[in-house]
Parts: C-alpha cells; structure tokens; sequence
C-alpha cells in the first residue's frame, strides 16, 4: 500500500465525481444529507488518495450549523469498490480530523455508518436531539469531540432539538 495522502485541488473535479459515482451511484443526491452541501466544500480539508498515481479515495468536509455553531459535516468519504478494506479510507479520515483539531473546529458531524465511525472515536447523535433536514436513520448520525468540552456543551443545552441545517452559499 503506497497510498499518499493530499489536499484535493480543482483538477481531481471529475476524479471525485467519479470516485463517488462508483461508491454511492446517483442514488446519493436524494439523500437528505445532501441538502446540507449547497456550497463549495471547505477546501483546506478536503483529501485525495492516490495510490501509484490513481485517485483511489476521496474525503471532503463541509461548513454546517448546529444550533448557532459552526461546525464541519464529515463526507462524503468514496474508496473505489476494489480498493475497500485496505485502510485507506481510515487513513483520509484520520487525517481529515487531524486537520480539524488544527483548524479549531468544535465538532464533526457525520450520517455514516453505524459501525464504522465509532473506532475514530465518533458517538452516536441519538442523545442530542439533533433537528436534521429530511429522513436519516437516526443510528446513523454521529459526533466526534475535535475541542474539548463541545459534547458537554451540546448535552447542557434544554430539552429542545438543535437544528442542523446549511450555510448558504457565498455568491
């Protein structure tokens, strides 16, 4: 596994739209997550895998709000179907949250798999009563602690959903 590990530039375009045709297929537009990437995905933290010299992953993250914090949703993170299992996907998210705590961000939000997100660390949603746009399963919702105390913050908060919605496109 020779696997390197860099900043996406706007010349992996049609490699990540590739990379994520063959890992989710048309079917990831309808899904309510989408709604949340109306924008440009925050660059500096968006990773390309290249394995002897093919984009073999993709990893992006996106500016939300949860309530009034800005926050980043995790995805989508495409590895080529023949490509799965070798840990290159754990390796782009792994440096995609190192990047995160550099950045100072509070938390990660991610609609992912239930049993894949735990082993970096990530807990489910369910207890945060969390207000998302449109049907998610709900186990599928998790939260990664990147500053300290931000999980704590969110558990304090009253008995009411926090919405989790968008940042409107910069024109």
């Amino acid at each position: 596994m020779m696997l390197e590990i860099r900043q996406q530039n706007p010349d992996d375009a049609d490699s990540v739209e590739s990379l994520m045709q063959e890992a989710f297929g048309d079917v990831r537009h309808t899904r309510s997550v989408w709604a949340l990437r109306p924008g440009p995905p925050v660059q500096q933290l968006c990773l390309m895998g290249v394995d002897d010299g093919v984009a073999v992953g993709s990893l992006r993250f996106w500016e939300i709000m949860l309530g009034e914090a800005r926050i980043l949703l995790l995805g989508p993170l495409a590895v080529r179907p023949e490509m799965r299992g070798k840990g290159y996907g754990q390796r782009m998210v792994k440096q995609g949250l190192t990047l995160a705590q550099d950045g100072g961000w509070p938390l990660v939000l991610v609609s992912g798999e239930p049993h894949y997100y735990p082993k970096f660390g990530f807990v489910p949603a369910a207890d945060y009563q969390l207000d998302w746009p449109g049907f998610v399963e709900p186990d599928r919702l998790q939260l990664y602690e990147v500053t300290s105390g931000a999980l704590a913050a969110l558990a304090a908060r009253p008995d009411k959903p926090i919405c989790v919605r968008a940042i409107a496109p910069i024109p």
